[in-house]
């Protein structure tokens, strides 16, 4: 019998005999347990490779975003270009806004009707005023233009066919700023009387200005003024003093003598004590000697006192010369708030060889915003020459 036969005779006994029944079990589990084993490597393989598929998108991600941000230095040197333009447009703005006036003003709409038979309620378009100042350092310079009544004018180029209202220059001055103490002003300037100056309807209280106002003290003049204020802790004192031409039909061009206009003010404003915020007390006086006339001289007083919401406005003023003439106003206020506020006034006005003038008014003032002034007054004026009237302005 060949040896090969022979084995495989004897391996078949050995299978065929039950002592290897168990070994072929085990081996038959340790199969199925390294399949299984296999399948879980299998499964951790395909993990495996999701998470390096992700992670490989994740890396192409940031690699994109790291594409789209720019080098910080490079923004950094873009950013600092811009502002530097900008600057430089800013402050280009900025001197040709200082080389420009600024440009301001007011302006008002009236209604008044009285009971006089031939004086119809009526409305009037009063005035529109612009106003251009400048500054540079220590000079300034100030212009009012006023258009009065819906000023027009036409024609054919030749003559004057229609008019109507009026227009002027109301003031034009430039001045030197030394100090607060002195100060030199020249031009077309108002002469400095309280509501003379400060004549502006978003300023003053009432629609209609008190009788003596520019009818005793001249408005205006043309010529020099140096002006200041000094205070010593509570007490001040500011001063004016003028010289110029006198009035004349064109005053604003020549005079019509030698001899010049001059006047001055002075005004103590008083420390407060109790009650009282503050009380100024002006003194006031002008001359002139026009040509071919008596001179002129007039003199005035006036005083402002300001104690909690009362407000106390007094001018007084008279003129000695062909046609003497005097006048005096009184007007006690009271605020109820920054927005509501009344007010009383009696004024008086006697021209020597004339009339006199008495009228009384009351009235309210109300602001819906600090420079807006809305007005409801009513008057009663009695005349010494002419039949009394009353009425009412807003």
């Amino acid at each position: 019998m060949a040896r090969s036969t022979w084995w495989a005779m004897v391996g078949a006994a050995l299978l065929a005999s039950p002592a290897f029944a168990q070994p072929a079990d085990e081996i038959r589990a340790l199969r199925e347990a390294l399949e299984a084993q296999q399948e879980m490597n299998r499964q951790l393989l395909a993990r495996v490779e999701a998470l390096e598929a992700a992670q490989a998108m994740t890396q192409a991600k940031i690699a994109t975003v790291a594409d789209a941000v720019p080098d910080l230095d490079a923004l950094k040197e873009e950013r600092e270009e811009v502002l530097e333009d900008l600057r430089s447009d800013y402050f280009d703005i900025t001197d040709r806004l200082d080389a420009l006036p600024e440009l301001s003003g007011y302006y008002d709409l009236e209604y008044i009707n009285d009971d006089r038979s031939d004086s119809p309620g009526e409305f009037r378009q009063h005035h529109v005023s612009i106003h251009l100042s400048k500054e540079w350092e220590s000079w300034r310079s100030f212009a009012e233009f006023e258009f009065e009544f819906g000023s027009k004018f036409g024609g054919d180029g030749i003559r004057l066919e229609q008019s109507r209202g009026e227009i002027k220059l109301e003031q034009a001055w430039a001045e030197y700023v030394s100090s607060d103490s002195l100060s030199f002003r020249g031009g077309l300037i108002l002469t400095p009387g309280y509501w003379n100056v400060n004549h502006y309807p978003n300023v003053v209280l009432s629609a209609q200005r008190p009788l003596i106002v520019r009818n005793v003290f001249r408005e205006s003049f043309v010529g020099l003024m140096a002006y200041g204020t000094k205070y010593w802790d509570e007490r001040g004192l500011s001063y004016y003093a003028y010289i110029g031409n006198g009035q004349s039909a064109f005053f604003t061009k020549n005079d019509d003598n030698e001899g010049k206009a001059a006047g001055g003010k002075v005004v103590f404003h008083m420390p407060s004590t109790g009650r009282i915020d503050s009380l100024d007390l002006g003194l006031s006086a002008y001359h002139e000697s026009p040509t071919g006339m008596d001179r002129v001289f007039t003199w005035g007083a006036d005083a402002q006192l300001h104690a909690g919401p009362w407000s106390v406005l007094a001018e007084f003023a008279m003129r000695d010369s062909e046609q003497d003439r005097a006048g005096v106003y009184l007007q006690p206020s009271y605020r109820f708030n920054p927005r509501w506020a009344a007010f009383y006034r009696y004024d008086l006005l006697h021209v020597v060889g004339d009339e006199e003038t008495q009228e009384h008014t009351v009235g309210v003032n109300y602001r819906p915003i600090p420079d807006v002034s809305m007005k409801l007054e009513y008057f009663y004026s009695r005349h010494s020459d002419d039949e009394d009237f009353s009425g009412v302005v807003a």
